[in-house]
């Protein structure tokens, strides 16, 4: 037997250890003497108690000697990246945006063009030819802005919702938008048209935030979507309120939280850090966290905004075979022309299309497709032997392409305040189950059998 590659062990308490395998995502606490003898083991081949070898190759920390990892990895990582079981689009129904935002790597990109009904068509016989072979299919609608072109998303939805239901394919979609155009009559359409959730940019307070991401002509935005948000609050899916930081914007958080706070929106409306970056030339670099310091100054936010009771292990690693959609054969990112994409940061460079919805016989003049869909991490001098390369997969594909190599997960640099947290948080879940179990048994047999 041999120990796992992607084994970490941390210190918790004074008598045990966070037991993690990030192959298997497997979590558990050990006692220290065990720890220690298991290290006896890999160290000098200190034989194990019978009883501790089964629980450690429950989680896969210790495997059988033919077992290669990195061949583990490397099947799941193409099982899922080729599966064609589902169909996950990002549909920008107009190239077109009211802002303009300062460090948007779409600024030079556009135009105002909108979908045609042409390109709608396209769209819906898309699903139609494939709606006997696929069990999912997912939407977000993103620009340009999404809301300057409702009545083609509203249009498309319908469509799509009634496949779906026809042939029993699950449907589900979000938004990106800026939230400027997001008035109560706006939501009050969308109510039929299954979005699960909205992403929403406010970056900081109104001196900050206007700054960043004014309207076309510089006019401010601030008050507009808080108002649209606290306006239409009864008729909101659940909204993820991003806040875009850089060195200079680091207390915006902060800022935010109390704002939604004070106005009773948290129910609702949760913020969360995006990360700028440089990598489309589009911001100063200078002033861009690097990937450490920034999963540092977020999981703090988080550890600050959100309770105990509220909290639960959601910030746990998942392992990916993918990294995202961009390196996934069944999802493309389509613009308001028709034109294909790999990723969303592509949209609307004429040199990042990967094909069309409108005219099949377009082959794409560059190897960019392939750059996304065949880069292997197991392979790749940088990622291969990394312990936590099961949860990672390699990083961003488009940031990749770029060149950066700041590109890991999160989970890298805060992996262990992360699985205490997570740890807490599972041992809080255990009590609870176990009071509650407690307490439906005081109330009678009766109750129990109910």
């Amino acid at each position: 037997m041999k120990p796992s590659r992607y084994n970490h062990f941390f210190p918790y308490s004074d008598t045990q250890c966070i037991a993690y395998n990030a192959l298997t995502n497997s979590l558990a606490l050990i006692e220290k003497p065990k720890l220690d003898a298991y290290r006896a083991y890999c160290d000098n081949g200190t034989p194990l108690p019978e009883d501790l070898v089964t629980d450690l190759k429950k989680g896969l920390f210790l495997l059988e000697d033919h077992v290669d990892e990195l061949d583990t990895l490397r099947y799941n990582m193409l099982r899922g990246r080729y599966a064609t079981d589902s169909i996950s689009l990002t549909i920008a129904p107009t190239n077109d945006c009211n802002f303009r935002c300062v460090y948007c790597y779409e600024k030079d990109a556009i135009t105002s063009k909108y979908m045609s009904q042409e390109v709608q068509d396209k769209l819906v016989e898309l699903l139609e030819s494939r709606k006997d072979l696929i069990s999912s299919f997912g939407v977000t609608w993103y620009g340009g802005e999404p809301l300057m072109a409702f009545d083609v998303m509203e249009s498309l939805s319908r469509r799509f919702i009634e496949i779906c239901k026809e042939n029993n394919i699950m449907y589900q979609t979000n938004m990106i938008t800026n939230g400027y155009l997001l008035s109560r009559e706006v939501l009050a359409r969308m109510q039929d048209l299954c979005l699960s959730h909205i992403q929403v940019t406010i970056d900081g307070l109104p001196e900050v935030h206007n700054q960043n991401r004014p309207l076309v002509g510089g006019g401010d935005t601030f008050d507009t979507i808080i108002n649209n948000l606290k306006d239409g609050y009864d008729l909101l899916p659940p909204v993820a309120l991003r806040i875009n930081i850089d060195k200079n914007n680091i207390s915006a958080g902060e800022n935010i939280y109390k704002l939604l706070h004070d106005n009773n929106m948290l129910e609702k409306v949760r913020p969360y850090f995006g990360k700028i970056i440089d990598d489309a030339g589009t911001h100063d670099s200078s002033l861009c966290l690097t990937g450490c310091d920034f999963s540092e100054i977020e999981f703090d936010f988080f550890q600050r905004t959100v309770g105990d009771e509220e909290r639960g292990p959601t910030q746990y690693p998942s392992l990916k075979s993918a990294f995202c959609g961009a390196d996934c054969v069944s999802s493309q990112v389509i613009d308001a022309e028709g034109w294909m994409y790999k990723c969303w940061c592509d949209i609307g460079i004429p040199e990042r299309r990967v094909g069309s919805i409108i005219e099949k016989d377009y082959i794409a003049t560059s190897d960019l497709l392939f750059k996304y869909m065949l880069y292997d991490p197991t392979t790749c001098d940088m990622c291969k032997d990394c312990d936590v390369l099961p949860i990672c997969m390699g990083g961003c594909p488009f940031k990749r392409l770029s060149g950066s190599v700041d590109n890991c997960v999160n989970h890298k640099y805060i992996l262990e305040k992360c699985l205490r947290d997570s740890v807490v948080a599972f041992q809080r879940m255990r009590k609870q189950a176990e009071e509650h179990k407690d307490k439906a048994c005081d109330c009678g047999p009766n109750s129990c059998e109910s």
